[in-house]
């Protein structure tokens, strides 16, 4: 009896350790298969460009960016903030002879821009980069680390042990997969409106008022002592991205904000601050042969007319093409001869925002401001 007992037990044991293996061997090959559907259609091109017939269908900047940077083929990127994404890349592209990428940071500040373009740079010798400079970004911290725990950090290092969050990710096996499936094949999307956000959002001058909330108060007016190291140390970022990259001709725009924007920046005490960043920028930037400087800020056409904003700050896409349009024709060009010209300008048109519109209120809503 004893001998059977052991025989029984023995099988047992030898049926539970095949069971094991091949629980083991099944979730081994089912982890492969899963990583392996990643790699294939690697729907934030981390490690390829997109495979056959599958499109370039680019919505998450954050993820997706970096990807791009590094193993697309382009000469040249379109960088800035928010108000850069609903640019077309075709439309830079036709005017430009060129073939571009966007490196987008919402609301990004001049250090974490300068980051994707030194990841440019790494990878290849830029003809263009068409740089949104966003007056708010010349304000940030110019010391600010990037990438930092806000960004999925696996996909910006180069660890490939850290690869397994993106090769084992349920969420890209079943969301951004499938997702990127159905843009190139049902939806046909549109390869040139990486990140564009505009689809998804009206334009009126209600809009923008509705999304503004104005201050209550007037603040004091920043001293130079507060705002002057930010703006300058960010200026040095710039005017060392420029002076490192010789062969790389700068196209450097400032954006179009609306006179809500510069109406906050008055009550906020930042109107020195934002017409010294223009300012420094300019006078750091000019002297270097491979930069152009178009100034978008002073349109009166533009920034007066609310119903061109869902926002204070953010405007629509014929906006965007607008600004290329016009750089194409080398419109809008600041010069250190019209320098102080256009910058004049701009504080007269915000003295003129600082009495017109001081009665932005409900009643100023009535009366219709900011509609031309």
């Amino acid at each position: 009896m004893p001998y059977r007992h052991a025989a029984e037990l023995e099988k047992k044991n030898d049926i539970y350790e095949t069971f094991i293996r091949r629980f083991f061997t099944a979730a081994a090959v089912l982890l492969l298969l899963a990583a392996g559907l990643v790699f294939l259609f690697d729907p934030f091109f981390h490690y390829h460009e997109p495979l056959g017939p599958l499109k370039a269908v680019l919505t998450k900047k954050e993820y997706q960016v970096p990807g791009t940077l590094k193993n697309f083929a382009y000469d040249s990127v379109i960088a800035g903030s928010s108000t850069a994404e609903n640019f077309n890349n075709r439309w830079f592209d036709e005017a430009f002879d060129t073939r571009s990428v966007k490196a987008i940071k919402s609301s990004g500040v001049t250090a974490q821009l300068d980051y994707y373009i030194r990841m440019a740079t790494e990878k290849r010798t830029l003809d263009y980069v068409f740089y949104s400079l966003d007056l708010f970004a010349l304000s940030g911290d110019p010391d600010t680390e990037f990438p930092d725990e806000s960004m999925p950090l696996y996909l910006y290092d180069e660890n490939p042990f850290t690869d397994v969050n993106y090769l084992l990710n349920g969420d890209v096996i079943f969301e951004d997969i499938p997702y990127l499936l159905a843009e190139t094949f049902l939806d046909d999307y549109d390869e040139g409106a990486s990140y564009n956000w505009a689809q998804y959002h009206s334009f009126s001058r209600n809009d923008a008022l509705a999304n503004y909330a104005r201050p209550r108060e007037r603040s004091p007016e920043k001293t130079e002592e507060e705002y002057r190291p930010y703006i300058d140390g960010n200026v040095d970022i710039l005017e060392r991205m420029v002076r490192e990259n010789p062969d790389t001709v700068f196209y450097i725009f400032y954006p179009p904000y609306s006179l809500l924007w510069w109406d906050n920046m008055i009550l906020s005490g930042q109107l020195d601050q934002s017409l010294y960043a223009a300012k420094a920028s300019m006078e750091r930037l000019l002297p270097y042969e491979n930069v152009r400087l178009y100034y978008f800020q002073n349109e009166e056409d533009v920034i007066l007319d609310l119903d061109l904003y869902m926002d204070p700050i953010h405007f629509s896409e014929d906006i965007n093409r607008w600004m290329v349009e016009e750089m194409a024709q080398d419109h809008y060009r600041v010069t250190r001869e019209n320098m102080q010209e256009e910058l004049g300008r701009m504080a007269q048109i915000a003295e003129k925002i600082r009495t017109d519109y001081d009665g932005l209120t409900e009643s100023g809503r009535e009366a219709g401001i900011g509609k031309n």
